[in-house]
């Protein structure tokens, strides 16, 4: 029944989504429509990943709504792709740090690029820290939250992994609050993508980690939280 129920929702998710690929492709005109798109589309994705695989997402929208008009990064624990569909579903204009190879994946790449998240590249290490401060503080000004997933990669589920340094420079240079997100997503959704297992998601909201910590407190700290 889990495979089935799994093709279903896998045929549908794509089948949908080249659908707004073809349709609205022309619609990438505009960045303000191609966000609304791309959160519609968040939105329709959890709702069939309810009816479907019977997964629930167990959040607190208190939590999410204290977040809406301040300035946060989310460093969010990365066990599958619901982690980069989930916060596009829950704020209308939220931009994620993603790797460059995501541009290459069609339609989907254009939708990242044009929603204006900022894309790096994970190979030019120092010029890639720069550039990612650079963008993350124009973007702050234009009041938006941000989504980092400080391990770099997909972790299996329950697994502890340490994150990648990187993030303590945002938290030195920038001054922006970082909120600890965990997310158990991994025994609901395979890490190879296709099965979905029925289940529940709890995303849990730790506070905000103030400012002053040397970089192996403020790693050790962070570490603890996301795994």
């Amino acid at each position: 029944m889990i495979f089935i129920r799994s093709l279903t929702f896998n045929l549908l998710f794509f089948t949908i989504s080249i659908i707004i690929g073809l349709f609205l492709f022309p619609f990438l005109i505009s960045s303000s429509l191609t966000v609304k798109i791309s959160h519609k589309w968040a939105l329709v994705t959890i709702y069939l990943l309810k009816i479907i695989c019977k997964i629930e997402i167990d959040i607190n929208k208190n939590n999410l709504n204290k977040y809406f008009n301040n300035q946060v990064l989310f460093a969010v624990r990365h066990e599958s792709v619901l982690e980069t569909i989930l916060f596009l579903a829950y704020f209308s204009n939220i931009k994620y740090i993603v790797k460059k190879e995501l541009l290459y994946v069609p339609f989907y790449g254009l939708f990242v690029w044009r929603c204006g998240h900022i894309i790096i590249d994970r190979k030019e290490r120092s010029k890639t820290i720069f550039f990612m401060l650079k963008k993350i503080k124009f973007l702050i000004t234009k009041k938006e939250n941000l989504v980092l997933f400080p391990h770099g990669t997909r972790v299996k589920y329950s697994a502890k992994v340490n994150i990648k340094p990187g993030i303590y420079a945002i938290y030195k240079h920038l001054k922006i609050p970082i909120i600890p997100v965990y997310m158990a997503s991994g025994h609901v959704w395979d890490k190879k993508g296709f099965i979905k297992n029925p289940g529940i998601v709890k995303v849990t909201f730790f506070d905000s980690i103030q400012s002053g910590y040397s970089k192996e407190k403020f790693l050790k700290l962070l570490n603890s939280k996301l795994n």
